[in-house]
């Protein structure tokens, strides 16, 4: 714990599983410097509008400056900061419900806003989080706070570049998909569509791919492998039971976990190893779509397949033969929702462009 935080602990087992969110591998969220100026944001019935602060009913600029609720929920829990307080406050519940309600979520990080409302609240839902409606948490805001609702990928993107500005994000999880967009006009998704209609790359497509050249082996046709054979018998069991698992268990969770396995067996076997490469192709060809759509802006990747080395150097091989350079990640989705909180605190222009951004607060808009 800092000398200079408040840290509220509610759940000491802050484990996360092997890759389920583009989070899972990033280095801890970076303490941001207050901004200079106090911020919000704008009507969600218009799309068209964006968050910039002008002044808000109750608050006074000078008295609300670096005031903000910055929350992230993902595979590590919900995580919370409120800064505007000496010491700033923090509060992390690892374990958090698997099927919030928005009443939950706020009630949940009241510990941080009891006696004074936050003049800004950013929102980053992912992990189990991302099917809530955001109309629902923008509704549930405290009368007087200002309210932003932002989907994990482009709270990825703003932490990974450290700040908010036109780029493309590739998120390397369970799942796999690119955001690209210059918070304007390009906004643009590229894969995402799950374990059997896409995720080409991902965790969960490498586990399956393995599993199925197991299977290959075992009936004697082309592209078989026993060692992925034998790996799964022992990571699964029969071979007969894993239709039943894959109807019972999360699918694309249950792939993924086979996923790092297929990288440690392609040190040896040479069909393991041509799914990684596979693998690498399939995201390099992702990210360079970006580039296309947004040429010249940078490029970054995140996710915990990057720990998996056969995917990390095929990744870099198959980019290399297209001549793209990576950016480094500089921080995670709790770094970028801080840093949207800054930007539009300190004036900067946020759209509210559904399903990626909610806004709400329209007294606050700048034009």
């Amino acid at each position: 714990m800092s000398a200079d935080s408040t840290d509220l602990l509610l759940d000491p087992q802050d484990h996360a599983p092997m890759p389920t969110d583009a989070r899972t591998d990033l280095p801890p969220s970076r303490d941001e410097s207050p901004a200079d100026a106090a911020g919000e944001s704008a009507d969600p019935a218009d799309s068209a509008e964006f968050a910039r602060f002008v002044s808000a009913p109750g608050h006074d600029a000078d008295a609300t400056v670096g005031d903000y609720l910055a929350v992230d929920i993902g595979p590590r829990g919900l995580r919370a900061r409120r800064t505007g307080t000496e010491p700033e406050m923090r509060l992390d519940i690892p374990q958090f419900d698997t099927c919030p309600r928005a009443e939950d979520l706020w009630g949940a990080v009241a510990p941080l806003t009891t006696g004074s409302a936050p003049a800004l609240a950013v929102w980053t839902l992912g992990g189990d989080a991302a099917g809530l409606e955001p109309a629902a948490l923008l509704a549930a805001a405290p009368g007087t706070t200002r309210t932003i609702v932002v989907d994990a990928a482009i709270a990825t993107l703003v932490g990974s570049l450290g700040a908010v500005e036109p780029g493309v994000v590739l998120e390397m999880t369970t799942g796999v998909r690119t955001i690209v967009t210059d918070f304007d006009q390009v906004w643009h998704r590229i894969d995402g569509w799950g374990p059997i209609l896409g995720d080409r790359g991902s965790a969960s497509w490498l586990g399956g791919q393995g599993l199925a050249a197991g299977l290959r082996y075992l009936d004697g046709v082309p592209g078989g492998s026993e060692p992925l054979l034998q790996a799964a018998r022992h990571a699964f069991g029969d071979e007969r039971t894993w239709p039943e698992l894959l109807r019972t268990l999360p699918q694309a969770e249950f792939l993924a976990d086979f996923a790092p396995v297929v990288g440690d067996l392609a040190r040896q076997d040479p069909v393991a190893e041509g799914l990684c490469r596979l693998a690498g192709e399939h995201l390099a060809d992702a990210i360079c779509v970006g580039a296309e759509l947004l040429p010249g802006r940078p490029l970054t990747a995140t996710g915990a397949l990057l720990l998996v080395d056969a995917i990390k150097v095929s990744f870099a091989s198959a980019l290399g033969k297209r001549y793209k350079v990576l950016e480094p990640a500089l921080g995670d989705t709790l770094a970028g929702t801080r840093t949207i909180a800054e930007h539009v605190l300190a004036g900067g222009r946020l759209p509210h462009h559904p399903p990626h951004i909610h806004l709400r607060g329209a007294e606050a808009i700048g034009r």
